[in-house]
């Protein structure tokens, strides 16, 4: 009798330490849980204000930039038009001068033109409600006017939709790289295609310049920025690029239909 209440005790003994372990196990799980949890709604937050903080960064620099544009524009294209236009008019000595007032409505047209043009000039605005394809084509096409590049942009009309604020980041990629071809690569050919590919935006913008060695400007602030704005917009990035054979970037974006 006293060996069964023994046995009794000790498997009474056993199931409860088995029960507290279990317990303790279950207790210490639920606790990695919620630090992990906790962990990756901290990095979600951290991504969140990144991403805002890299979406102001870009519209401020485009902003930029387009306040340069229309700078240049005012002062080389503009002014010249307005100036010839004022010498006209001051050279009228009669009524009967048609052909020099047929040239200064001509000339005034001209400038009226460009203001308008000037007047949608890219702008954040812009490219959320229209997208990033047609500011890019301008741009080419303003390269290639210059005489200085021969450009050719093809891109695609079923292009992916990427939201309202990743197309700004994207435009600004896109515009630091072509202003880095401008500035370094010392091409006189870039070519861009954009097109969608296994439900990704894919984005090539090739060059025929001098090219480097990628191993000895990793580090460069330049390719930094590219990478840090490729993550922000869930995007691969890809740069090849070798001496004397021009620079080819690949950027590869996931999309909303497949995030």
């Amino acid at each position: 009798m006293q060996k069964e209440k023994l046995d009794i005790a000790l498997s009474f003994a056993a199931a409860s330490l088995f029960v507290l372990l279990f317990v303790i196990a279950a207790v210490m799980l639920f606790r990695i849980y919620l630090k992990r949890k906790n962990k990756l709604l901290l990095e979600k937050e951290m991504m969140g204000i990144q991403f805002e903080q890299t979406l102001l960064q870009s519209k401020l620099e485009i902003q930029e930039q387009t306040f340069a544009d229309i700078s240049r524009e005012i002062h080389d294209n503009i002014g010249q038009v307005l100036s010839l236009a004022r010498i006209n008019l001051n050279t009228i000595r009669s009524e009967n001068d048609a052909a020099k007032i047929d040239l200064v409505d001509e000339l005034m047209g001209k400038a009226i033109l460009d203001l308008r043009t000037l007047s949608h000039s890219l702008d954040t605005d812009l490219i959320r409600n229209k997208g990033w394809s047609p500011p890019v084509q301008k741009l080419l096409l303003d390269l290639q006017k210059t005489g200085k590049y021969t450009t050719s942009c093809e891109i695609a009309d079923d292009l992916p939709p990427l939201g309202s604020d990743k197309p700004i980041i994207l435009f600004r990629m896109i515009q630091e790289m072509i202003n880095n071809i401008i500035k370094h690569a010392g091409a006189s050919d870039i070519r861009f295609t954009a097109g969608a590919e296994n439900g990704r935006l894919m984005i090539r913008l090739e060059d025929n310049g001098k090219g480097f060695n990628r191993t000895s400007v990793a580090a460069g602030s330049g390719l930094r920025n590219l990478e840090s704005r490729a993550k922000m917009i869930n995007a691969d990035l890809e740069i090849k690029s070798e001496e004397a054979k021009g620079t080819c970037i690949v950027v590869s974006i996931k999309t909303e239909t497949n995030e």
